[in-house]
């Protein structure tokens, strides 16, 4: 399939989402001319100066300089209907402006839907376009009488063609859609009420059926107004006041047909302005794919090689003994440093998460098997890890967080919530400061001891009840940062 856009609608031209309008003005040509919308609109607007394009007769050909920033301005990606108040291939439009448009389209990324009545000045100056993906060629063909402007869209080298037959004003018979990715249809809708002339239902099922038939997407507007639907119970019909007649007799007259929408747009492939840029960013990110897959696996064989390394060591004794003998170090922590150039937490971090793996769910170590899991997450579980897998059913929503990759629950919270829950109880005031005191000099001094000592204190005097959740934080950070010599159970 092709790109597909949600981009904010700015218009209420159904099969569009931002109109675009470098020109202004145009002539009437055709049949399909006669209630031009665009002419009724440009008509109000004459001698208003707070619309200074529009203060020019409409047969008054402008060009809009300034015009030409505008798509650069937009924030999202749009379908673009490029010139609604006028025909971009009028004649009066000069060659040099037309390059200055194309040269907006080719530089940015949104699809440009360039609609003309004036298909013969289309296919002269076609070859000496650049008509990159994202700039679809239309011509407007409302009755039988032209439909030799079909002829001229095929020979345009645009990558999606396509045809309004709106106003459709007359029967087309048999259309040759070959070379067409793309039908709009609709009853006329400009102009006076009164004055509006109908569309048959049969013109509509004939066009339908062929643009089935040759695999173009049809895409049908409205029916022009309520009379003209065949089905008054349509109830895509407006009623009395949401029409902008603020009239019963809508210009718009629902857009159902047999009972089914036929808002139906063509695939269209993405377009990238610089290409060579589009290729580069692929490149660099097919480079980070690869090389957090190979990081993924990289972690776990860290961990596991330090959650072996360290079970080895300290499995023949305590103290500062075997790790002097074997490894010439005083402890794991210095060895990490020292010989591995690893900090003591980035250490912990990739054996605790080893570790929950390999408790929980080894199966993912095993090759070829499940995937991997991110750190990232699991990291931030690794001092509460005994605990966890002990009792894994207790904490499963947790561990079905941390495995999730997809999952966007903010993880930090939800962990914070689970295992550093805070009574909210007051302490003694005079207790608690010289604890707090006696706890900050801990900090700074490094002294494990002092901690062990700190919380044997606190144990035993009466303040224990309410500083019970600040032991058991802290006895979570000595299991943390003495590799688990401290057991919180």
């Amino acid at each position: 399939m092709g790109a597909e856009l949600q981009a904010h609608r700015s218009t209420k031209i159904e099969w569009t989402d931002q109109t675009w309008n470098p020109v202004v003005g145009c002539h009437l040509i055709s049949s399909g001319c006669k209630n031009c919308y665009a002419k009724s609109m440009h008509t109000r607007h004459v001698g208003n100066p707070k619309q200074p394009k529009y203060i020019k007769p409409f047969e008054e050909i402008a060009t809009w300089e300034d015009e030409l920033e505008v798509p650069y301005q937009w924030n999202e990606v749009k379908r673009v209907f490029v010139c609604s108040m006028s025909d971009l291939f009028n004649k009066d439009v000069p060659t040099e402006f037309i390059h200055k448009v194309f040269t907006v389209m080719n530089k940015t990324p949104h699809y440009y839907q360039i609609l003309t009545k004036r298909s013969e000045r289309l296919k002269e100056l076609a070859p000496k376009l650049t008509w990159t993906p994202n700039i679809w060629a239309g011509v407007t063909v409302e009755n039988g009488d032209h439909l030799n402007r079909i002829d001229h869209l095929r020979e345009v080298p645009a990558s999606l063609r396509f045809i309004s037959f709106e106003p459709l004003i007359g029967e087309l018979g048999k259309v040759n859609l070959q070379g067409i990715h793309w039908a709009i249809a609709g009853g006329e809708s400009g102009g006076s009420l009164k004055s509006l002339r109908p569309i048959n239902k049969d013109w509509v099922d004939l066009l339908r059926v062929q643009c089935d038939e040759g695999g173009v997407a049809f895409f049908f507007k409205q029916w022009g107004r309520k009379e003209f639907n065949p089905d008054q119970s349509d109830p895509t019909i407006p009623a009395k006041g949401e029409s902008d007649k603020k009239d019963e007799k809508t210009s718009k007259g629902g857009h159902l047909i047999d009972g089914k929408s036929y808002w139906t747009f063509p695939a269209f492939p993405a377009y990238y302005p610089d290409t060579a840029l589009r290729d580069e960013l692929y490149k660099l990110e097919e480079t980070i794919s690869n090389s957090t897959k190979e990081f993924t696996q990289s972690w776990v064989n860290i961990g596991k090689s330090l959650s072996i390394i360290k079970e080895r060591i300290e499995g023949l004794g305590s103290g500062k003994l075997y790790w002097q003998a074997y490894l010439g170090v005083n402890s794991f922590q210095e060895y990490c440093k020292t010989r591995l150039q690893l900090s003591r937490e980035t250490a912990t971090q990739m054996r605790q998460a080893f570790e929950i793996i390999r408790g929980l769910k080894p199966e993912l170590l095993t090759m070829g098997e499940g995937q991997i899991p991110s750190w990232t997450k699991l990291r931030k579980l690794g001092p509460y890890r005994d605990r966890i897998i002990k009792d894994p059913n207790k904490y499963e929503e947790i561990i079905e967080h941390a495995f999730d990759e997809t999952s966007r629950t903010d993880f930090n919270s939800q962990v914070n919530k689970r295992f550093k829950k805070r009574k909210k109880t007051k302490a003694k005031p005079a207790t608690k400061k010289k604890v707090d005191d006696e706890y900050s000099g801990a900090l700074k001094a490094s002294d494990w001891d002092a901690y062990i000592e700190l919380i044997k204190k606190a144990l035993i005097s009466k303040v224990k009840p309410t500083l019970e959740d600040e032991f058991e934080s802290l006895l979570d950070q000595l299991r943390w940062m003495l590799d688990d010599e401290v057991s919180s159970e």
